[in-house]
């Protein structure tokens, strides 16, 4: 009988091990990507033309698409920012964001590939940092978190993170 209590409790304790763990990991991610939308959507909405330039060095889109990108990102990164900074809409944001990090991905992936020597425009005109193994790393680190954030919520620890 001691045996079968003493195994229950090492379960409950593992257990909460792993929900305070991803509830931790749930809070840490939240917190580091409100403050890279905050530091990325401020400086492309305090300078535009500088943003608009950035998308239209990557040869992607034509004008039209470029503007509308220049005018909504900075909106969508700031709107993001909010949610994790307050903890509201957080599921949304979190899927919101799982998107925006594979287009920023695929996007920085493309330019590499096809040798431009552009800036990635991430952070504004101060971070002229030209699309590179580094800005690669930390696109795809985000990305990584995204993803592992995305799937402990979906394969069912919903009701330990909310809290």
């Amino acid at each position: 009988m001691s045996q079968i209590i003493e195994t229950k409790q090492s379960e409950n304790l593992s257990v909460l091990i792993k929900f305070s763990f991803v509830k931790f990991f749930d809070h840490f991610v939240t917190w580091v990507f409100g403050i890279v939308f905050l530091l990325s959507g401020i400086p492309h909405w305090g300078n535009p033309y500088f943003f608009l330039g950035s998308v239209y060095a990557y040869k992607l889109v034509n004008p039209g698409i470029g503007q509308i990108a220049a005018i909504g990102m900075p909106l969508i990164q700031l709107t993001f920012a909010v949610c994790f900074l307050t903890r509201t809409f957080l599921d949304a944001a979190h899927l919101g964001t799982l998107f925006l990090f594979l287009c920023f991905a695929a996007v920085q992936s493309i330019a590499w590939f096809r040798g431009l020597d552009i800036s990635c425009g991430c952070f504004g005109p101060g971070h002229d940092a030209a699309i590179g193994w580094q800005t690669l790393f930390i696109i795809y680190s985000l990305l990584i978190l995204s993803i592992i954030r995305n799937l402990f919520i979906f394969i069912g620890y919903r009701a330990t993170v909310k809290s």
